[in-house]
């Protein structure tokens, strides 16, 4: 470690108790998992499906309160995710293989920049056409109906649908500002200045805001999704899951250590970054698939993480 780069970050930071929370849950909660990793963790290219419908960042009892008010069919349960962020998930689940059976429809620019081209037999980067500028997030619409169009193009291909929400930005009826809003993209990309702000689970951990005003944003945003969800499990004939990558903390602690912590560090494997649904229902007959060469589209991988795509990032919350 350079520790003229150290003194520096410590000067500046030195007196923010979140900086200071980050810091020890990445150098120490981090490696300590490492090493003890949780157990019951299951990759989702080992269960089956047709369909898998991702859900970013959503945690098992969120989604199972969720239910009452939007009763999609099917059998819940519970699991466990390999990963408490996006690109572990990635990682854990794909790096290194090849899944030419399957078509990735994605609202995440991770999807692109963490994994080689030729992973799937194609990639659908939603993020890139379907950008909401106001929202500074793609909206499940937009996801949806690219998925439409990627089950009606590719029938004998299982499929992957990559929805942002629940991940902020918060876009439903309950709204909190913060990190994830696109005074960042136009901070990012030079359009003006813009302040820095915390995501609204920074703004939690920084007693800026009550963990029920947060928690209703976040039920909010995933009501903003489900009902889109409840339609494509409608249409899509075959086995559906719905899921998510990871779940988001709201000041549980990190067992062993007393240190609280709020949204999802990655590494950090506690039980509300892990435990995600699994909702399973079969609609009509199971897909017959096949793999195929991968199809090489425009700018399906970043070459390296533009200016675009950090910007993007930036918006969902995902980058300082």
């Amino acid at each position: 470690m350079n520790l003229r780069y150290a003194l520096g970050e410590v000067r500046e930071h030195g007196t923010d108790r979140e900086w200071w929370r980050k810091r020890f849950l990445t150098h120490v909660v981090g490696r300590y998992f490492e090493r003890f990793p949780p157990a019951g963790r299951t990759r989702v290219v080992d269960r089956d499906w047709d369909t898998l419908l991702l859900l970013d960042a959503c945690r098992y009892d969120l989604f199972e309160a969720a239910l009452a008010d939007h009763p999609l069919p099917g059998e819940l349960s519970m699991r466990r995710s390999m990963e408490s962020g996006t690109p572990g998930y990635l990682a854990e689940n794909f790096a290194g293989g090849t899944f030419h059976d399957v078509v990735y429809v994605t609202a995440n620019p991770y999807v692109n920049t963490e994994l080689p081209a030729g992973t799937f037999h194609e990639v659908v980067p939603v993020w890139r056409g379907g950008w909401d500028e106001e929202l500074a997030t793609v909206l499940p619409e937009t996801v949806a109906e690219a998925a439409r169009e990627a089950a009606a193009a590719h029938p004998d291909k299982r499929l992957v649908v990559h929805f942002n929400q629940p991940h902020t930005p918060f876009v439903g009826e309950e709204r909190i500002e913060g990190r994830g809003m696109a005074n960042l993209r136009a901070k990012a990309v030079g359009e003006g200045r813009a302040t820095d702000a915390r995501t609204p689970f920074e703004r939690l951990g920084a007693g800026e805001l009550d963990r029920e005003t947060v928690r209703r944003a976040y039920r909010s945003n995933l009501d903003r999704v489900l009902p889109v969800v409840e339609s494509l499990m409608a249409e899509f004939e075959g086995l559906t899951a719905v899921t998510s990558d990871h779940g988001n903390a709201l000041g549980e602690r990190a067992w062993p250590f007393p240190v609280r912590v709020y949204g999802h560090p990655l590494g950090v494997l506690v039980p509300a970054l892990l435990e995600v649904p699994w909702l399973v229902h079969q609609n009509g007959q199971r897909r017959e698939t096949r793999a195929e060469p991968p199809v090489s589209t425009e700018r399906d991988r970043s070459d390296g993480v533009d200016e675009e795509t950090r910007a993007r990032l930036r918006d969902l919350g995902y980058a300082e």
